[in-house]
């Protein structure tokens, strides 16, 4: 027996036809939207992740750099006698360590700040697309009710709806 595909319904009347297709538009409009917004969210984590490991890589030089500092002044306060001279020359290497990594924290930091930016612009961009996601989500179904109810009203509404999630989500390239 075979299984029988339910009937889809013709158009009635002119307007249906319209709001079928401004329907259809608003739902391109909206996967795109959804798209864009998806990336960013996706974007933004990964962005709060390097983020992260710069942070982690800025403590680890600071750490490094603390205890060359320690290990340089440990042995120039342990150096005496015949040893001095080259206790001093190995207090001088960790002290020049203990500089460096100091001075590499600085770009670790820069680097951890512009990535801990570019994750919040992310941000900024997911929450528009998702306010612009439930703008036409909401348009889309009052178009399908002004079709349901046949008052033209709603399908006006609807566009107005789109409207302006289409450029609110069109706002969040220029974020």
């Amino acid at each position: 027996m075979a299984e029988e595909l339910p009937e889809i319904p013709e158009s009635n009347t002119p307007d249906e036809k319209r709001v079928a297709l401004t329907i259809a538009i608003l739902a391109v409009v909206l996967s795109f939207v959804g798209n864009l917004g998806d990336n960013a969210k996706t974007e933004s984590v990964i962005k709060t992740n390097e983020a992260s490991n710069q942070w982690g890589y800025f403590q680890a030089k600071g750490i490094k750099g603390q205890l060359s500092e320690m290990q340089g002044e440990l042995i120039s306060a342990v150096a005496s006698g015949q040893g001095a001279e080259e206790a001093a020359r190995r207090a001088g290497k960790w002290k020049a360590e203990s500089k460096r990594y100091e001075e590499e924290k600085a770009g670790i930091k820069a680097r951890a700040e512009e990535l801990g930016r570019e994750a919040a612009r992310c941000g900024l961009v997911n929450d528009r697309c998702d306010h612009a996601s439930l703008f036409l989500q909401v348009a889309v179904v009052l178009c399908s009710v002004s079709i349901l109810s046949g008052w033209r009203p709603f399908w006006w509404i609807g566009i107005g709806l789109g409207v302006a999630g289409t450029v609110l989500g069109a706002s969040a390239f220029l974020i």
